[in-house]
């Protein structure tokens, strides 16, 4: 169910991308893309890793917020993929009209 978001963006961008290209020019559709791809920021927020039982709930390493996140092994890996399949995933749909 996760990783099927992609395959229906794909499928609904495809044609959705000429239609905002005639009707709003190339700067205009690259900012409603923009704009579309903006609302992932709330659920990349939401990207935490689970804690471990028998460990106080919070943050990796008891360090405040983001600093734990960011220095948390697992979820920089998870991260850092999903920048990679996507910086190669959105290109299609840049130049594919």
């Amino acid at each position: 169910l996760v990783v099927s978001g992609a395959s229906v963006s794909g499928l609904a961008l495809g044609p959705l991308i000429p239609l905002l290209l005639d009707a709003y020019g190339w700067r205009g559709a690259l900012l409603l893309l923009a704009a579309i791809t903006f609302n992932l920021v709330a659920a990349g927020a939401l990207l935490r890793p689970l804690p471990i039982p028998n460990e106080s709930p919070g943050p990796p390493q008891d360090q405040p917020g983001l600093v734990g996140l960011l220095r948390h092994g697992p979820f920089l890996r998870y991260a850092l993929a999903f920048v990679l399949v996507d910086v190669g995933y959105y290109v299609p749909f840049v130049h594919g009209a």
